[in-house]
């Protein structure tokens, strides 16, 4: 329906173009004025999305009136009435902004395509005028005008739902996807008889569904249908389609604006619970937004110090489990807590000494996430990073203490009482863990080392000195004769004195 607005000064004219359009369309408002001023007087008290306006007219003109229509910046479409003598002015008239112009006499077949035109340019107005004032009203702060809008164009409406929609692809295939979506669900809205309202964004769709029946279970009415949207973009375009619904509302303001945060809401169940489900409000158990979330740090830090992968798994599934046992947070808000933690968790560390540079390419890949088991193994990955640092560490600590522990033992060998004991003290070890750090390193015991280190001492003065083997025997540590001669023999195969004789007589 149109509101027009035929302008001529000649009554016959104006009166009888003013006929042929009730004809045509006898739901339209016609309005008349006689001349240009007049006509921008109507205008001022009625939207109006038609002008059919004469070119000679007196006190203000076709072109001024057209001249002024296009400094106003309004939407109407305009019309110019020329006779053939007048066609020159019609031309000027088209490029000060009219959009067509028909020639005297009218004829109907002629108007017909006209009004086609312009009830097409207002219906795609109307529904972007429509779709700005709801954003604002969902997502905004709604002028007075934007709530009387929707009033006005919603007139008999009852009950409604907010709806919310999102395509799991990216970039323009979204936006054209989410397009096709609009498209689709309008066209079962209009099906079900059922007043509609969608604006479709960067990331999603949402809108709203009236009835102007206030018992109508919309909700119920559109599962099934809603049902097989999502089952045709799987199949058709590969495309998981997730829908979240609202409560009822029955006024313009909090009501709609509640009910658009529930679908949104909804919405954050496939981050859960996955995509290609159509999430009602009523079925969730929402959390305070305002709760804290947080992972026990001490928990994770002991998993961590365990160095046990299995340990770290199951510490860190419990306390995410924990955190979502009273419903669903908000994705963005769980997942810069799960960051904050692992951050405390580091902080903890570095205050035992065991200082970790965060890596920020984990960082990025949590908050990246879009679904919960990305986010429990992103989030477990960044942890087991950290432990594995720290037992890199702690391995380079152990491979620096055993070398500095052979070291000493090569350079003090010949110390009676060098023993695991006397060398656990030195290195403030517990004997029995150094015994196995040590021989994890060197496959050796430290006994089976200084012995090794001893013999190699005393093989290298026999053949180097005429010292006695008894004198050998006490630089490398033995007063006991006998037992450095059983060592010897069991390292080399032979006795001290053989050993001596057979390397003499070989050279």
């Amino acid at each position: 329906m149109l509101n027009v607005l035929v302008v001529d000064d000649e009554p016959k004219h104006r009166q009888g173009l003013s006929r042929m359009l009730k004809n045509l369309r006898p739901e339209y408002h016609i309005f008349n004025a006689r001349d240009g001023a007049e006509a921008l007087e109507r205008m001022e008290t009625h939207p109006i999305d038609l002008v059919f306006t004469d070119i000679q007219m007196p006190i203000m003109d076709g072109l001024e009136f057209v001249e002024r229509l296009t400094r106003r910046g309004g939407s109407e479409s305009v019309v110019i009435l020329s006779a053939y003598s007048d066609f020159a002015y019609a031309q000027r008239a088209l490029q000060l902004g009219a959009s067509d112009y028909l020639l005297k006499p009218v004829e109907a077949q002629k108007v017909t395509p006209l009004l086609q035109k312009a009830e097409h340019k207002a219906g795609v107005l109307r529904e972007a005028t429509i779709e700005s004032a709801l954003s604002e009203l969902l997502e905004g702060s709604p002028a007075e005008t934007d709530i009387n809008l929707l009033q006005r164009s919603f007139s008999g409406w009852r009950r409604g739902i907010s709806l919310g929609a999102v395509i799991h692809t990216s970039g323009a295939d979204r936006k054209r996807m989410l397009s096709l979506l609009k498209r689709m669900l309008a066209h079962i809205m209009e099906e079900a008889g059922l007043a509609h309202a969608f604006y479709v964004t960067d990331q999603w769709l949402t809108g709203v569904i009236l009835s102007a029946d206030v018992s109508f279970d919309i909700t119920y009415a559109l599962e099934a249908q809603l049902q097989e949207l999502m089952d045709h973009f799987q199949k058709e375009h590969n495309q998981e389609l997730t829908v979240g619904i609202g409560m009822y509302f029955t006024e313009w303001g909090q009501g709609a604006q509640l009910s658009y945060q529930q679908a949104r809401f909804a919405l954050q169940s496939l981050f859960y619970d996955g995509p290609g489900k159509l999430y009602k409000s009523d079925q969730l158990s929402p959390k305070d937004p305002s709760a804290i979330i947080h992972l026990d740090a001490g928990k994770l830090v002991k998993a961590i110090l365990s160095g046990k992968k299995d340990d770290i798994h199951s510490c860190l599934k419990t306390e995410l489990d924990r955190t979502l046992a009273q419903g669903y947070p908000d994705p963005s808000r769980l997942k810069y807590s799960v960051a904050a933690s692992i951050h405390h968790v580091t902080s903890i560390l570095s205050e035992k000494g065991l200082s970790h540079i965060p890596n920020a390419a984990f960082e990025g890949a949590l908050m990246r996430c879009s679904r919960m088991d990305e986010l429990r193994e992103t989030a477990f990955q960044w942890v087991l990073e950290m432990a594995n640092h720290i037992d890199q560490r702690r391995q380079c600590k152990s491979e620096t203490v055993v070398d500095s522990c052979k070291a000493y033992i090569e350079a003090n060998y010949g110390e009676e009482d060098l023993s695991l004991s006397t060398l656990a003290v030195k290195f403030h070890f517990n004997p029995s863990y150094f015994c196995i750090l040590f021989k994890n390193h060197t496959r050796m015991t430290i006994h089976q080392y200084i012995t090794h280190i001893r013999m190699r001492a005393a093989a290298s003065q026999l053949l180097q000195t005429s010292q006695k083997v008894y004198q050998v025997a006490e630089n490398v540590g033995y007063r006991d004769v006998k037992y450095f001669i059983r060592l010897f023999r069991k390292e080399y195969g032979t006795s001290p004195d053989e050993y001596r004789h057979l390397s003499a007589t070989s050279i």
